[in-house]
């Protein structure tokens, strides 16, 4: 099972640098960041699942420059995008900003891409927010036609533009794009088609093995029908790490984990590993601070890796 962070790295927290350093000398396999670019001070309110709006939304500090400044100081980590809000950028620009920190990185990026949640978001990005999805994929055929070897052009609902020279292209071929899903409330089945269809691996979160199980039989169905190799695809799933029994409860986990039984983490990951999880996304509480590195100590010594 490979093992990955994922957290919110604040703007005023510990640097990116040092805790992508401190990720990777622990022996994890992977860290993986967020985005959201703006919040609407309208969304003060917003709720997702009955969960209010994380204050250090607001504190995000940008991603492609962050995770490029994680590039520079490490050589082994994967850096993935947990989520790349795809609705919210210039498709040109994405791509090109995704290959030159695939070739940086030597080939260790991996694009996770969602479509948002936060409805007040939408109109400061000039956008319909039940229009996102349209949006969102056709964005992603046109980044994906820029990653493409020669000078192509492409023409779509939301985004057209004549033969261009997009360069570099991603190192890895292809780079392995995921879509990133919600959670034990969320109907993944549409989702579940549109991997089957498109994308390289799938990323949920907060799924029990169970769950998990259920829901990749379904997906495998949706593979063979598409014609596409399911043990090819990259499944991970972001799971908090106080269900390991690792880490500190999270600010907003008060409700959600009072009847938190004892776990044995390693059983806990090879029930993951047979339900068919390919790697786990241990979920940190937010990096606001320099016990930041405790935490990532802990959970590592926790999950095994020490």
């Amino acid at each position: 099972m490979k093992l990955g962070i994922t957290t919110n790295y604040t703007w005023f927290g510990p640097p990116v640098t040092a805790l992508a350093q401190t990720i990777e000398s622990l022996g994890f396999e992977s860290m993986w960041m967020g985005e959201h670019p703006i919040i609407p001070i309208a969304a003060a309110e917003a709720e997702r699942y009955g969960v209010p709006l994380p204050p250090n939304y607001r504190h995000m500090p940008a991603l492609f420059v962050s995770l490029s400044a994680a590039a520079a100081v490490t050589s082994k980590i994967r850096l993935g995008t947990n989520i790349c809000l795809v609705p919210q950028r210039d498709p040109l620009l994405l791509a090109k900003e995704v290959a030159t920190l695939d070739r940086i990185s030597g080939g260790r990026v991996s694009f996770a891409y969602g479509t948002g949640w936060i409805e007040e978001e939408a109109p400061v990005f000039g956008y319909r927010f039940d229009k996102r999805l349209g949006r969102t994929l056709d964005f992603m055929r046109a980044v994906q036609t820029l990653w493409a070897e020669g000078d192509q052009g492409y023409e779509g609902e939301h985004i057209s533009f004549p033969p261009v020279h997009c360069y570099p292209k991603p190192l890895q071929k292809p780079l392995p794009v995921l879509i990133g899903s919600g959670n034990d409330k969320t109907d993944n089945t549409k989702i579940l088609r549109r991997v089957a269809r498109t994308a390289d691996g799938w990323l949920p979160s907060f799924l029990s093995p169970a769950q998990m199980r259920e829901q990749l039989s379904l997906l495998k169905e949706f593979c063979a029908e598409e014609g596409r190799d399911f043990a090819a695809l990259d499944i991970s799933l972001i799971v908090p790490a106080i269900s390991f029994g690792v880490g500190d409860l999270p600010p907003w986990g008060a409700g959600a984990y009072d009847n938190l039984e004892p776990v044995n983490a390693k059983e806990l990951v090879a029930e993951y590993a047979e339900a068919g999880v390919g790697r786990i996304l241990v979920g940190v509480n937010d990096m606001e601070d320099d016990g930041a590195f405790k935490a990532l100590e802990d959970v590592a010594e926790g999950m095994g890796l020490l």
